[in-house]
């Protein structure tokens, strides 16, 4: 009788386990990647999230001859979280005023989703974010850029 109880615990356990470890394999099985270009490196860092946003704005100014000019502005922004801060990374952005070119890309392991690309051109810091603690580690970095293209779309 309690051989039966046993064996019974064992398989309830080993089938837990096996849900468990299932689960952690599923949670990494997409790949998210920021590659940059400084100079004649390229820095590839990992990253847990990425977003775009696109927005227009119309500015209103005053023309030279004293008549309403209205002006429209594109911004393109990135909004990165990274599981730990990428030094070299921070680094080349910081160096470069005029802005790096790069892509975050995105790849499932099992091949069942399509991969994305995210290309940009002039990517500056806009802000930046760091959070250190005991048990947890997250660097957020929001950069804008000049151009942007999602899979192979121009954002205009």
């Amino acid at each position: 009788m309690n051989t039966k109880k046993f064996t019974l615990v064992i398989i309830a356990f080993c089938f837990l386990t096996g849900l468990t470890y299932g689960q952690q394999l599923e949670d990494k099985r997409v790949k998210i990647e920021i590659t940059v270009k400084d100079g004649n490196k390229t820095i590839i860092a990992p990253v847990r999230t990425a977003t775009f946003s696109f927005t227009t704005s119309t500015n209103n100014g005053t023309a030279t001859d004293g008549t309403e000019k209205k002006a429209q502005t594109k911004n393109y922004y990135l909004s990165i979280d990274f599981e730990k801060p990428n030094i070299a990374l921070l680094k080349a952005f910081l160096a470069n005023k005029n802005g790096l070119d790069g892509q975050i890309t995105m790849v499932d392991s099992y091949g069942k989703m399509p991969s994305r690309k995210l290309e940009f051109t002039k990517a500056n810091i806009d802000s930046l974010s760091d959070q250190i603690t005991a048990d947890y580690t997250s660097a957020y970095m929001s950069i804008m850029c000049t151009t942007l293209i999602i899979d192979g779309v121009n954002i205009e």
